[in-house]
């Protein structure tokens, strides 16, 4: 399994990052916003173009997240972190 970033939100819940790539402007991170929130289980998403980076809270797959993303004509991947390297 891949090492994934996760925070934990106000609820306890964990955080699922997603790097998101071919964002130019906050309409794209409005629309991948749009997106993921109607992806069954999530409560909350966060898009930041600045670290082209979407922090997804709730009890959906990382798969659903992901396909949700690519499928509105954005790259996406699980976030990783560089703290180990």
């Amino acid at each position: 399994m891949s090492s994934m970033t996760s925070d934990t939100n106000q609820k306890g819940r964990p955080a699922t990052v997603l790097s998101v790539s071919g964002m130019t402007c906050e309409g794209c991170a409005n629309a991948v916003t749009r997106v993921l929130t109607k992806v069954p289980g999530v409560d909350a998403a966060n898009v930041d173009i600045a670290t082209g980076r979407a922090s997804v809270t709730g009890t959906a797959r990382t798969e659903d997240l992901i396909a949700a993303v690519m499928a509105a004509g954005y790259g996406a991947k699980l976030a990783t972190t560089d703290a180990a390297a």
